[in-house]
């Protein structure tokens, strides 16, 4: 019976020590998915790069002079001049802050003699020629 005894304790001790070793294979495997999920995760830090100096050159915008005239029934009106009067419309007799004018639409009727505009796309008018 001493015999079974001992059989059983070196059994359970054998088993013990399969179960431990189980145990640190699966932490092991668990510690190595980790390490690679989390380099693929965080991407491995590049070494500095040297640091170059290259001068640009600005490009130089090219800028036009640009005039519009609408010419009619042997008239000649400058655009940039209805923009102008009508501006001192909203300032002077409007009171508002030159600020104020965000968005100014001009529509140049020669059957009207004139121009209507729309200030803010709220305010509308008409100014002779």
């Amino acid at each position: 019976m001493a015999t079974k005894r001992m059989t059983k304790k070196a059994e359970t001790k054998t088993a013990e020590v399969k179960e431990a070793a189980v145990k640190k294979t699966v932490k092991a495997e668990t510690a190595a998915k980790e390490t690679t999920v989390k380099a693929v995760a965080e991407p491995a830090e590049k070494p500095a790069a040297k640091k170059t100096t290259t001068r640009k050159t600005a490009a130089k915008k090219a800028v036009v002079n640009t005039e519009v005239y609408v010419q009619f029934w042997g008239k000649e009106v400058y655009a940039k001049d209805v923009v102008e009067n009508i501006k001192k419309i909203w300032t002077e007799e409007m009171g508002k802050k030159a600020e104020d004018l965000h968005d100014l639409k001009v529509y140049i009727k020669p059957e009207d003699n004139g121009a209507h505009y729309v200030i803010n796309e709220d305010i509308t008018g008409f100014i002779g020629l």
